[in-house]
């Protein structure tokens, strides 16, 4: 099972980064009629940018589930941040039943964008049952449960793309070149981009 398989979002975010009147002002829209256009733009522009997208980091706060093998590394770094906490480590035991382990029993450290668990001084992780997703470990990950705690580099970034596509329906060919995104949109991420999520 690759990198990309052993994660699994759990529980998605509560809130958006940005919202329909932070678009509508950015193109200065002052009537209603694209607002169901609108929104549906911001919805792919999330999906575009979040964890799985261009950002490869979660930007409001949602659950993770990172599946393992039975025999682990000692070390486990949890492939996205920022991370806010652990809330479970759980494994298939040799028979084959869920079971949740004691997080008291583990030590976590690092940054938020490099996280790491692994079992304390005198612990070990859980004998599991020999298959791919034998443990479980579930974190949340996030810049945090507003569009305010997200950075606004990111947001102005997400304005940016919403208000291209809003303007450009269709793909605009410059020369041999399609311009898909505008300009500056990658540079804007790439500040806060130190890993990805594929």
């Amino acid at each position: 099972m690759s990198e990309l398989h052993q994660l699994e979002r759990v529980t998605g975010p509560a809130a958006l980064p940005i919202t329909l009147a932070e678009v509508k002002a950015q193109l200065r829209i002052e009537h209603d009629d694209d607002d169901a256009y609108i929104n549906r733009l911001i919805d792919v522009g999330v999906v575009t940018v979040d964890a799985k997208g261009v950002l490869g980091q979660p930007m409001i706060s949602q659950t993770w589930a990172l599946w393992m093998s039975a025999t682990p590394s000692y070390e486990v770094a949890l492939p996205l941040g920022p991370v806010q906490s652990v809330s479970a480590v759980k494994y298939y035991d040799t028979d084959g039943t869920l079971q949740t382990d004691d997080l008291a029993n583990y030590d976590i450290f690092g940054r938020p964008m490099s996280k790491t668990i692994k079992p304390k001084t005198g612990f070990a992780w859980p004998v599991a049952q020999q298959r791919s997703d034998a443990i479980k470990i579930e974190f949340v990950a996030g810049f945090g449960d507003g569009a305010s705690d997200v950075p606004d580099t990111i947001r102005h970034a997400m304005l940016m793309l919403i208000s291209f596509w809003y303007e450009n329906r269709e793909n605009e060919l410059i020369g041999v070149t399609s311009k898909t995104l505008p300009f500056g949109f990658a540079d804007l991420l790439n500040i806060h981009r130190e890993s990805w999520y594929g």
